[in-house]
């Protein structure tokens, strides 16, 4: 199962931003090369795909970041690459709690203390992959941590 990495809408915006204005400049580095008149030289034209052409896939990397869960691992992917080198073993995964509208993962590794980590995906994708993780290992203890609206609004 994949879940889409959820950043912050600033993250997004200047991602989208990078990107658009790299495609435009690999576009126009193209065409001086291919010999429209463009006020660059072809020094120029080269060294304009060079570098957009690597922040464009530097910044579709960043764009692919996903998770994804299969029979063993919790994987943090890059486009193919597991940034977390199989460091989240399913069986190993303590508990599943959601606190502050934030999904959080306790698991052990490399010694008897549980690391805590947050999970950065959609809140409306958090039930789905609770019960995907519960599934593969029934062991695993979930917790939420409801606000107590009745509280709030007698404050």
């Amino acid at each position: 199962m994949r879940f889409q990495f959820q950043s912050t809408l600033t993250i997004k915006i200047f991602l989208w931003i990078i990107i658009t204005i790299s495609i435009l400049a690999v576009i126009l580095g193209i065409l001086a090369l291919c010999g429209v008149h463009i006020e660059i030289s072809n020094g120029q034209a080269i060294l304009l795909v060079s570098v957009f052409s690597l922040t464009l896939l530097v910044s579709l990397l960043l764009a692919t970041i996903h998770y994804k869960i299969d029979t063993t691992f919790v994987h943090l992917n890059i486009a193919f690459v597991d940034m977390l080198s199989n460091r989240i073993r399913i069986d190993k995964i303590l508990n599943i709690v959601i606190d502050d509208d934030k999904l959080y993962i306790s698991y052990l590794w490399k010694g008897p203390d549980p690391v805590i980590a947050l999970v950065a995906i959609s809140p409306k994708r958090y039930e789905q992959f609770k019960k995907e993780l519960i599934s593969l290992n029934p062991n695993i203890i979930f917790y939420e941590n409801k606000k107590d609206e009745t509280a709030d609004s007698e404050q």
